[in-house]
């Protein structure tokens, strides 16, 4: 049987107004459970190990919501939540392909091609050439006339 909703929405913002962050969380995770595919329950679990300083958990929690807000076709919130996961744990650097995919499909191709850029750096860094070299042709595809792509795909 599913959890009454409000009722456990009441117990979790009342265990967070008084500071218990981890009963809150296992509140907000029933309803989890129940409703995988709420991007706003797992923003606000990401937001509640925040509070606890659980950073790896909160970004985790971030990347769920951001799946969820974008197999939902909300776009905006689905670039919010990527962001925040690069802001609490910046070395999950494969949020700038979904950052980058997003700013495609809403037709801002320089904020995508920067999201882009920025993986080919992280990834040339790494000495991933291959993984490199796909990100560089993607930028020429969306954007032909950016020379430090067509460089980049020359050279891999």
């Amino acid at each position: 049987m599913p959890p009454d909703r409000s009722r456990v929405l009441q117990q979790a913002q009342l265990l967070a107004s008084r500071g218990q962050y981890e009963a809150a969380i296992a509140e907000w995770k029933k309803l989890a459970a129940d409703s995988p595919a709420d991007g706003t329950i797992h923003n606000t679990i990401g937001d509640l190990q925040l509070k606890r300083n659980a950073a790896g958990e909160a970004a985790s929690a971030f990347l769920q919501a951001a799946s969820a807000f974008r197999a939902e076709g909300a776009t905006l919130k689905a670039i919010a939540a990527f962001k925040k996961v690069l802001k609490y744990d910046p070395s999950r650097y494969e949020v700038y392909r979904h950052l980058g995919d997003l700013n495609v499909e809403r037709g801002l191709i320089s904020s995508a091609v920067q999201d882009y850029l920025t993986l080919g750096k992280y990834y040339l860094k790494e000495r991933r050439g291959k993984d490199a070299l796909e990100v560089y042709k993607k930028i020429v595809l969306h954007d032909p006339s950016n020379l430090n792509a067509q460089q980049r795909v020359m050279l891999l």
